[in-house]
């Protein structure tokens, strides 16, 4: 799926982690209806923008090892998990420039997703066809042709409750 809306706080984020918990509670009731062990980790929920500040935090000029160490590990684990989860939200896709080097890491995990037909939820303020200028044609036509698009209408709904 690929939700999406101009405007921020319409619902994407929270509509992609519903369906993530969803898939995780019928993931757990289906190994416990068929007798199996659950796995430990079914769906993973990546924040793109945090998964970038973590590639920035090793790959800008002058960082410190300690510093780049710190950052390139759980970077490298949450690549891991983004591309070979069975179900994944990979939040806010596209939405801030990214590096040559960053790119080539979401072209791994979304070339790795469409190429195993792993379900994948994307969230971006960005519609779908402006993924070709993000990345490339290449990955964008896996995207739209793996993807059903959802759009959110409407300004935001963040502090209405």
């Amino acid at each position: 799926l690929y939700l999406f809306s101009e405007s921020p706080g319409t619902g994407k984020t929270t509509t992609a982690a519903a369906l993530l918990n969803e898939y995780i509670m019928r993931h757990y009731y289906g190994s416990l209806k068929r007798n199996r062990q659950a796995d430990q980790r079914p769906a993973y929920f990546l924040d793109v923008n945090a998964f970038q500040e973590l590639y920035t935090g090793f790959t800008r000029p002058g960082i410190p090892q300690e510093v780049a160490e710190a950052n390139s590990r759980p970077y490298y684990r949450q690549m891991q998990l983004a591309k070979t989860s069975a179900f994944v939200v990979l939040d806010d896709i596209g939405v801030r420039q990214a590096s040559d080097g960053f790119r080539g890491d979401l072209h791994t995990i979304i070339n790795y997703r469409c190429a195993n037909g792993l379900p994948t939820v994307y969230t971006s303020n960005l519609p779908i066809d402006e993924m070709a200028n993000v990345f490339d044609s290449r990955l964008y036509d896996r995207m739209r042709d793996m993807c059903a698009v959802i759009h959110f209408e409407g300004a935001s709904k963040r502090g209405k409750r």
